[in-house]
C-alpha cells in the first residue's frame, strides 16, 4: 500500500469515526467463520478416515460433535458477517454522503458552477457508491486472511511444522505477490476508466439538458456518436481489467491446486517416516483448501483498493476546494441585524477569477430601509452580481457591504441569507408537491399562509385547478407549470422567507403587463415598509419607485430623465 494510498483511507477511516469498529467486528467475525470452515472440514476428513477403521462410532463421538459444532458455527457465523457487514456499510454509505454534501455546501454556487455538472453528479452517486466496497472487500477480507491462515498453519503445525511452512509460502504468493503485481499493472486502467466515466456521465447529463435542442435542429446524431466513442473508449479499459481480473483468479486456482499437491505429497513422504499418522492425511489437503477460501478473495481486494482509493480522492479533491467566501469564526457569536433593511454598497470592487476583468469597481450606494428600489443598466453591467454578493455567493474583493449596519463578513453566510430573499430567473423549483417547494422558504407556514402567499402573486386559482391542488407536483425544475407560473410561485416562496430585504432578479419578466403589475402589487401588500430591490432591464414596469440605481460597467452613473423623475415617481437622492 502506498502512502498516498494510505493516507486517503486514513482519511476516510478517520471520517468514519466508531463506525470504524463495525469493519473490525466484521473481520473478526469473518476471520472466526473461516475459521470454523478449516475447523469442520479437517475434522470431517479426520472422522471419515478413522470411520473406516472402527468398529464402533463410540471412540469418535468427539469428531462428531466437532463437525456439528463446527458447521453450525460456520452457517451463524456467515450470517453475522453479512448482517453486521452490511449494516455498518450503510451507516458508513451514510456518513460519508452527509460529511460529502456538508463539505460541498460552501461550495456553492461559486465553486460548483466551474464543474461539469455530470461530473458532479459521478461524485455524489458513483464515487461514494465505491466506497461500500471499502469495508466489505478492502479492509475485511486481509484481516479475515491473516485469521484464517494462522488457524490454518496451525493445524498443519500441529501435525508437522514443514507443512506450515509450506503453506505459508503458497499463502505468501497467492495472497500478496501476486494481486500486487496485478495491482501495479492495473493502477493506470483503473485511474483512467474512473475518469471516463465521468466523462461519460457529463456528456450525458448535459446531452439530456440539451436534448430538445438537438432534436429540433436534427442533430441528434452528434450525442450518439459521442456516446458511442466514449462507451467503446470504456468497454476497451473494462475489458483489459477482466482479463487481467480473470488471469488472477486463474493463478489463484493454480497456485491453490499446487498447494494442496505439495503440501500432500509431503505429508505422504511424512506418513512414510512414521512422523505422522496415516488417518490424519485427508486433514492437510482438506485444511489447505479450506485455508485458500479465505485468501481467493485478496486478488480482487487490491483491485477494489485503488477503486476506493480514486473514489476517495476525487471527493476529497473537491470538498477540498477552497470556498469563495471567509466565514467568521464558529466560536464567535454572530452580530443581529435589526431588520429594517437598509443596505449599503462601499466602494466594492470585485472580479470573478484573478487576473479578470473587473465586474464592479468602487460601487457605492445607499438604500434607505423600506424603500422600493429599481437597479437598472445594461447586460453585463453587474446587476445580478449585486444580488450574487448580498447571498455571500461571492465576497468583494475590496469595499464592504453591510445590511443594517451590519458587516456581511461578520454577520456571515447563513446570517445573510436570513436577512437576504433572492428571486432570479433561473431559480430551482423542485420535483415534489407545491406546498413542499413552498415550504422550503418557511418549514413551518401552514396552509392558510401558503395559500395567502399564492394569492398574493396571483397564483392561487392556478394552484386551485391543479389536480391535489397544493399536493400537485411541480415536476422537474417547474416544468408542469408555465413560464409565468414557475416564477410566480418562487416570487410566493421568497415571500413566505419574510426577509428584510427582497431582491426580483427579473423575476417578472415573463410575465404580461397586467399579471406582472398585480405581482408586484401583491408584493408590496405583502411587504409594506420592507425593503425591496428590482433587478431589471425595463425599469418603466415597475411603475412608482423610491430610488433607481443605474449600473454602467460595475459603475454607479447618475440616473432617471434629467427632470429628476422617473417612471412618474420623483426620486429621492441616493447615496452614489
Amino acid at each position: 500500500m502506498s502512502a498516498r494510498t494510505g493516507g486517503e483511507l486514513r482519511r476516510m477511516l478517520r471520517l468514519l469515526g466508531r463506525l470504524r469498529w463495525w469493519i473490525v467486528a466484521t473481520a473478526l467475525i469473518s476471520g472466526a467463520t473461516f475459521a470454523a470452515g478449516i475447523g469442520l472440514t479437517a475434522t470431517a476428513g479426520g472422522l471419515i478416515s478413522r470411520s473406516a477403521l472402527v468398529d464402533t462410532t463410540a471412540t469418535l463421538t468427539l469428531a462428531i460433535v466437532g463437525v456439528r459444532f463446527f458447521a453450525v458455527a460456520r452457517a451463524v457465523g456467515r450470517y453475522l458477517e453479512r448482517y453486521v457487514g452490511h449494516l455498518g456499510t450503510f451507516r458508513m454509505l451514510t456518513a460519508v454522503r452527509t460529511w460529502f454534501f456538508a463539505g460541498i455546501e460552501p461550495l456553492a454556487p461559486a465553486v460548483l458552477d466551474q464543474e461539469r455538472g455530470g461530473d458532479v453528479l459521478t461524485r455524489i452517486v458513483d464515487d461514494v457508491e465505491a466506497l461500500q466496497d471499502l469495508p466489505l472487500r478492502v479492509l475485511v477480507p486481509p484481516l479475515a486472511a491473516v485469521l484464517a491462515a494462522a488457524v490454518g498453519a496451525g493445524v498443519l503445525a500441529a501435525l508437522d511444522p514443514p507443512l506450515a511452512g509450506v503453506l505459508g509460502v503458497f499463502l505468501l504468493v497467492s495472497g500478496v505477490v501476486v494481486p500486487m503485481a496485478s495491482r501495479r499493472a492495473n493502477r493506470a486502467r483503473l485511474t483512467e476508466l474512473a475518469a471516463q466515466r465521468a466523462l461519460a456521465s457529463s456528456v450525458a447529463v448535459e446531452g439530456l439538458g440539451a436534448l430538445a435542442d438537438l432534436v429540433a435542429y436534427g442533430r441528434e446524431d452528434l450525442l450518439v456518436e459521442r456516446s458511442a466513442e466514449l462507451d467503446a473508449r470504456r468497454t476497451s479499459t473494462e475489458r483489459a481489467l477482466a482479463r487481467a481480473r480473470a488471469t488472477n483468479v486463474a493463478l489463484s486456482g493454480l497456485l491453490g491446486g499446487l498447494a494442496v499437491l505439495t503440501t500432500l505429497a509431503l505429508a505422504v513422504a511424512l506418513v512414510r517416516g512414521g512422523r505422522i499418522e496415516g488417518v490424519v492425511l485427508a486433514v492437510v489437503p482438506l485444511a489447505v483448501m479450506a485455508t485458500y477460501e479465505a485468501v481467493a478473495p485478496l486478488s480482487a481486494s487490491y483491485e477494489h483498493l485503488d477503486r476506493s482509493r480514486i473514489a476517495a480522492s476525487r471527493l476529497f479533491g473537491l470538498v477540498d476546494r477552497p470556498a469563495t467566501v471567509v466565514e467568521p469564526p464558529a466560536d464567535v457569536d454572530p452580530p443581529v441585524p435589526s431588520g429594517r433593511g437598509r443596505v449599503e454598497f462601499d466602494g466594492v470592487d470585485f472580479r470573478y477569477r484573478a487576473g479578470g476583468p473587473d465586474v464592479l469597481h468602487g460601487t457605492t450606494f445607499t438604500i434607505p430601509a423600506g424603500a422600493t428600489v429599481a437597479i437598472v443598466g445594461p447586460s453585463g453591467a453587474g446587476k445580478s452580481t449585486l444580488a450574487a454578493l448580498l447571498l455571500r455567493f461571492w465576497q468583494p474583493d475590496a469595499g464592504a457591504i453591510r445590511i443594517d449596519g451590519v458587516d456581511l463578513a461578520a454577520l456571515g453566510s447563513q446570517g445573510a441569507r436570513r436577512a437576504v430573499a433572492v428571486v432570479a430567473q433561473h431559480d430551482h423549483l423542485f420535483d415534489t408537491t407545491v406546498r413542499d417547494n413552498l415550504r422550503l422558504a418557511d418549514p413551518d407556514a401552514d396552509d392558510e399562509r401558503l395559500w395567502a402567499a399564492l394569492e398574493a402573486v396571483g397564483l392561487h386559482r392556478v394552484v386551485a385547478a391543479l389536480p391535489g391542488g397544493l399536493d400537485a407536483r411541480a415536476g422537474e425544475d417547474g416544468r408542469r407549470l408555465s413560464g409565468g407560473e414557475r416564477q410566480r410561485l418562487m416570487i410566493a416562496r421568497a415571500l413566505l422567507a419574510d426577509a428584510p430585504v427582497l431582491v426580483l432578479d427579473e423575476a417578472t419578466a415573463h410575465l404580461d403587463p397586467a399579471t406582472r403589475a398585480a405581482v408586484l402589487a401583491g408584493v408590496r401588500a405583502w411587504r409594506p415598509g420592507r425593503t425591496t430591490v428590482h433587478i431589471t432591464h425595463d425599469p418603466t414596469a415597475l411603475g412608482a419607485v423610491d430610488l433607481v440605481v443605474h449600473l454602467d460597467a460595475g459603475r454607479v452613473t447618475p440616473a432617471g430623465r434629467q427632470d429628476g423623475t422617473f417612471g412618474g415617481s420623483t426620486l429621492r437622492p441616493s447615496a452614489c
